[in-house]
């Protein structure tokens, strides 16, 4: 099984396919662009697996993510429930405060 992590996008180097991105710690980290059929831009929220990116979520699908873990694990594991909250509120602020 793959397991792969949310980051949101604060910086794009499109010729080496290359993008910066914060996984809601604070700590930026550069990944690979693995996606060709979606565009990637600041603040948008990415899976990222083994340093590439994958797969890109909107912003409502998102949240609906966060709803989901919210009713099948419940708020046992609130920890990461405010990490996602953190990367919703990062992403908004990477776009300059627009959802999308």
């Amino acid at each position: 099984m793959c397991w792969g992590t949310p980051a949101v996008v604060v910086d794009i180097d499109e010729n080496g396919m290359i993008a910066k991105v914060d996984f809601g710690d604070g700590i930026v980290h550069e990944v690979f662009i693995g996606i060709a059929n979606e565009r990637i831009s600041k603040g948008d929220i990415v899976i990222v697996h083994a340093g590439v990116i994958i797969s890109k979520f909107t912003y409502e699908g998102f949240v609906e993510h966060i709803e989901f873990l919210k009713e099948v694990l419940g708020e046992d594991l609130q920890q990461y429930i405010n990490m996602y909250n953190t990367l919703l509120s990062l992403a908004k602020l990477v776009k300059g405060g627009k959802d999308e």
